[in-house]
C-alpha cells in the first residue's frame, strides 16, 4: 500500500512538473486559486465557534446553508486564478530573466533584494487590498487607508521568514518550481493571517 501511494505521489508530481513546464501560467493560476480557496475553507474551520444546534424547520435551512459552498472561499479562489497566481508568473518570471546569466553570491544578493523589496511588498500589497475588497471596501481611500496599515506587519514577517526561503529556492530548487513553492509557503503564511484576523473580529464581535 506504501510504495502504491508513493508511486501514486510521484506520478501526480511528475503530471504536475509537466503541465508547468507545457502551460505554466494557467497551471500556476489553478495552483495558486487552489491553495487560496482551501487557505479560505481551512481558516474558517479552525475559528468556526460552537454554536446550539438549530431544531425544525429551521435546521432543515441551516443544513441546507452549510451544504453550499462559502462564497468568501469562491472568492478568494477566484483571487488565486486570476490575481495572484498571474501576478506571481509575470514577477518571477521577470526576475528569472533578471537572474539568467548571472551565477554565485552575485545572484544570490539580487534574488534576496528584488525578492524583498520588490516582489514581496507587491504581493503582499495586492493580497491586503483584495481581502479588503472582498471584506466589502469599495472607496480607494478605504482600500489606501487599509493597505497602509497593515501593510508594515505583514512585510516585517516576509522581511524575517522569505531570506531562508529564497536561499533554499536558490540552491535547491530549478526556477520552474519557484512559483509552487512560494504558493505553498504563502499558503502557510496567509493561513495563519486569516485565522489571527478571523479570531480578531470575533473578540471584537463578542460582548
Amino acid at each position: 500500500m506504501g510504495v502504491l501511494s508513493k508511486q501514486v505521489l510521484t506520478g501526480l508530481l511528475q503530471f504536475y512538473l509537466a503541465n508547468l513546464e507545457a502551460r505554466p501560467l494557467v497551471t500556476k493560476a489553478v495552483t495558486a486559486g487552489t491553495l487560496q480557496g482551501l487557505q479560505e475553507h481551512l481558516a474558517q474551520q479552525l475559528t468556526k465557534q460552537p454554536k446550539p444546534a438549530p431544531e425544525g424547520a429551521a435546521a432543515t435551512t441551516k443544513r441546507a446553508k452549510r451544504s453550499l459552498i462559502d462564497p468568501k472561499v469562491v472568492q478568494m479562489a477566484l483571487y488565486g486564478l486570476l490575481v495572484s497566481g498571474p501576478l506571481g508568473h509575470v514577477l518571477y518570471g521577470a526576475l528569472q530573466r533578471l537572474l539568467a546569466k548571472r551565477r554565485g553570491v552575485q545572484a544570490t544578493i539580487l534574488l534576496l533584494l528584488v525578492s524583498n523589496l520588490i516582489i514581496s511588498p507587491i504581493q503582499n500589497a495586492v493580497y491586503i487590498a483584495a481581502m479588503a475588497l472582498i471584506a466589502g471596501q469599495r472607496q480607494p481611500r478605504q482600500l489606501v487607508h487599509t493597505v497602509k496599515t497593515q501593510l508594515g506587519r505583514i512585510q516585517r514577517v516576509s522581511w524575517v521568514l522569505s531570506p531562508a526561503a529564497q536561499l533554499f529556492v536558490a540552491r535547491m530548487l530549478r526556477p520552474a518550481l519557484w512559483p509552487p513553492f512560494f504558493n505553498l509557503l504563502g499558503f502557510l503564511f496567509g493561513t495563519y493571517f486569516n485565522v489571527q484576523a478571523k479570531r480578531q473580529r470575533q473578540q471584537q464581535l463578542d460582548p
